[in-house]
């Protein structure tokens, strides 16, 4: 299937001014039905009153007569179709820019406007003069598309014409006539052209505005998404999602800076899974990494959001407790390993059921970096497996 590019959807039409794209001519006129339903609505009244306010010139000269009546009658029924195109305009605003309505009305408007030259025919003169006023206002003044502004000055000029040759004038004063009359439509045409085939271009350059603030808004969503997941690939743990060796120990290294500068507690725990190769040997390690993700869930659920949990390594943890001191730490842990110890991981119809044993030491002033904490907390540890696991020790 084809798709039109950006220069073929937004090609305007050169003696036509309108997008040779229906779908995108389409869209421009609902874009601007509301504003051109506005305009064309003033329009609409203006030229009612102005068609009404001319009868009192017909009735100074006419008086209450046959003729005036007949006058004043067209130029009501003029004004009423007017005014009913501009009250329908309120409901159905699409009809302005569709222009078939308004064209209509023209040509009516025309039609009994030409009764005033067989009515009225001492003010020939007046009436041309009026004619060429009329024909210039279809494209400037009254919101149309221009190709349907064409029908009406060409039906405006025609009549014109006929009109006045009814009258045995001279066929070079027919022909100077016509030449006048197309005067004020081509200025009017040119200057509608020129109107119109700027408003689309203006609709058009808006529309590449949107899409390409669109496009760098979807371009800077993309990079901040790529950011944050390059981010969480180098702070955190593919496996279990929680923080890895670099970024726990980079967040260790601010809760030290914490403890030497406000004396603040801070404990250091190493969990070790019991048992974790058995459960490899006999379920496979497909099960092993969901025991894994089934701790990291249990540890991020049960511990506090500014208590710190990573991944050792293999099936070992770290859990930094800021602002908790040793005894707490202990209490803390304890309520942990009861937590795991009660959980159950559900695998092929089957429970496996959960221990481990936990280290725990608290970080000193003196402590130059993690891995002297680590070190006591292993030497914890082994004890810790010696007792017979599933237990806390601390250090």
């Amino acid at each position: 299937m084809f798709l039109p590019t950006t220069a073929d959807r937004y090609h305007i039409s050169t003696w036509g001014g309108e997008f040779t794209d229906p779908t995108t001519e389409r869209a421009y006129r609902e874009h601007v039905e509301q504003s051109t339903a506005k305009s064309l609505i003033v329009a609409l009244r203006v030229w009612a009153a102005l068609v009404v306010l001319f009868g009192f010139l017909d009735f100074l000269a006419l008086g209450f007569s046959e003729g005036f009546i007949h006058l004043i009658s067209t130029r009501v029924l003029s004004a009423s179709l007017l005014l009913l195109l501009a009250w329908r305009l309120r409901t159905k605003p699409q009809l302005s820019t569709e222009g078939y309505a308004v064209t209509a009305l023209e040509v009516v408007g025309f039609f009994l406007f030409f009764l005033i030259y067989i009515i009225r025919p001492d003010i020939v003169s007046w009436n041309i003069g009026v004619t060429l006023i009329i024909l210039i206002s279809l494209y400037i003044f009254v919101p149309n598309r221009v190709v349907l502004s064409n029908i009406g000055a060409a039906f405006g000029i025609a009549g014109t014409i006929y009109c006045i040759a009814l009258r045995d004038v001279a066929p070079t004063l027919l022909v100077g006539l016509t030449f006048v009359l197309l005067f004020p439509a081509i200025i009017g045409y040119a200057a509608g052209l020129r109107l119109q085939t700027g408003q689309r271009q203006q609709y058009a350059l808006f529309n590449e505005t949107v899409r390409v603030n669109q496009s760098l808004q979807e371009e800077i969503k993309r990079r901040e998404h790529l950011e944050l997941e390059l981010k969480l690939q180098a702070t955190t743990d593919p496996l279990t999602g929680l923080f890895n060796r670099r970024q726990y120990e980079s967040l260790f290294q601010r809760e030290l800076d914490r403890v030497r500068r406000h004396a603040s507690a801070l404990s250091l725990c190493v969990v070790d899974l019991d048992h974790f190769k058995k459960i490899n040997d006999e379920h496979g390690h497909d099960v092993g990494d969901q025991v894994l993700k089934h701790v990291s869930r249990l540890f991020v659920d049960t511990l506090r959001n500014t208590d710190i949990v990573g991944r050792f390594g293999g099936e070992e943890f770290i859990l930094l407790l800021p602002d908790t001191d040793l005894r707490c730490a202990v209490q803390v842990l304890n309520r942990l390993r009861e937590r795991l110890h009660s959980s159950l991981v559900p695998v092929e119809g089957l429970s496996i059921q959960l221990t481990a044993t936990f280290a725990v030491t608290e970080v000193s002033k003196q402590d130059e970096g993690i891995e002297d904490v680590i070190r006591r907390a292993d030497r914890a540890l082994y004890d810790g497996k010696k007792a017979g696991r599933n237990c806390v020790v601390a250090s």
